[in-house]
């Protein structure tokens, strides 16, 4: 078999997309073989860093474009067949003009300054028209406003797809594959439990969701008298809760602790989040049979299927996620059949070795093309 070399450009700074690229670059899709480039201004194999041209861009003209992606510049040469970028805008020169795909984490730029950050819509124009002056002009590739050196972008949402759409890139560029995990073990959980634990993941406690509920707990534990519990990982002050009944703290914990524990404790994952790109949360819930609680928002209505693999909440209302945990507290043959269909879409459309198939079959269209 002819192995496919591939250089794969990340990003660093711990978060999950960093995960991604590291992931995807420690178990790649059969007959591929990457080399990782993750840090700024670092060369590998067949592939040199640009360093004074990263250094000058970034420092001199990307204040201009914040928060756009910075730069990533690289020489590469001929013992690749394809390039991979994640995230960045890049300029990659060769001597035989390898074909460059591109692949995006969460929602999009587009929308992580529109909803993250709070930019209004002239602000958002303004930003995208002095970005297409800035790439153009210095022949830099970008998803949005300079795509014309892409073979092929891949986004992990119809939600993001459509952000993409709106700037004008066209449709035969841009293509969804959402993200693949390795399949679990499902765990055995006893019909009879006393009272019923929700699990609640998150890093950015307010965005995702976190007051609501804590608020949701209180009050169903209170004046409705229910036996639920929820376990909170992710944020530091989650520490205040733990002299609390009904709540047990974890401000963080390694992602193989949250599989081997955490997930295999729970009845039901919430993410009420107020604003959200994707999240990998629901995905990792639906692989361990449990049912999810999600804001109806972004990705996740993609995700999470209302009334079949958990239920769809309206974002930032409590009253919503307060009814939502009553209904599958109260019951549990409910939130057990939500679960198993979650585990079964799960290992139809979110496994591993699914997403090696779409990825491939977009890196052939991608070598087709060019």
């Amino acid at each position: 078999m002819t192995v496919l070399e591939c250089l794969l450009v990340g990003m660093e700074g711990g978060g999950g997309e960093e995960v991604f690229v590291r992931d995807l670059a420690e178990n790649p899709p059969a007959g591929v073989r990457y080399t990782l480039a993750l840090r700024h201004h670092e060369s590998v194999t067949g592939a040199r860093s640009r360093r004074v041209t990263e250094v000058l861009f970034n420092r001199l003209v990307h204040p201009w474009i914040w928060p756009l992606a910075g730069l990533k510049a690289y020489r590469v040469d001929r013992r690749f067949d394809l390039v991979h970028v994640h995230n960045y805008a890049h300029h990659i020169s060769s001597p035989d003009r390898v074909p460059v795909v591109m692949s995006l984490g969460g929602g999009s730029y587009y929308h992580y300054v529109q909803a993250y950050l709070g930019w209004p819509e002239e602000r958002m124009q303004a930003l995208y028209r002095r970005g297409r002056t800035v790439f153009r002009t210095f022949g830099i590739t970008n998803e949005f406003v300079n795509w014309g050196r892409l073979s092929g972008i891949f986004v992990r949402s119809e939600f993001a797809r459509g952000f993409l759409l709106r700037m004008g890139v066209p449709v035969s560029l841009v293509e969804v594959i959402p993200p693949g995990f390795s399949v679990p073990a499902p765990p055995v959980r006893p019909l009879a439990r006393d009272g019923f634990t929700f699990l609640f993941v998150g890093r950015d406690p307010i965005r995702k969701g976190a007051d609501l509920v804590i608020d949701a707990i209180r009050v169903l534990r209170g004046s409705r008298g229910l036996r639920v519990r929820a376990i909170m990982v992710g944020d530091p002050s989650f520490r205040e809760l733990s002299p609390e009944d009904g709540f047990e703290a974890h401000p963080w914990v390694k992602r193989e602790v949250l599989y081997r524990e955490l997930y295999p404790r729970a009845d039901a994952l919430l993410l009420p989040s107020r604003v959200e790109g994707y999240g990998i949360a629901p995905i990792e819930a639906m692989s361990f049979g449990i049912p999810v609680i999600a804001s109806r928002y972004g990705a996740l209505p993609e995700t999470v299927l209302d009334q079949v693999t958990g239920l769809l909440v309206t974002p930032g209302d409590g009253e919503s996620l307060r009814q939502a945990m009553t209904a599958l507290a109260t019951d549990a043959r409910r939130a057990r059949e939500m679960g198993a269909a979650g585990r079964a879409r799960f290992e139809a459309e979110y496994t591993r070795e699914r997403f090696h198939e779409r990825l491939l079959a977009f890196y052939e269209r991608a070598l087709a093309g060019s």
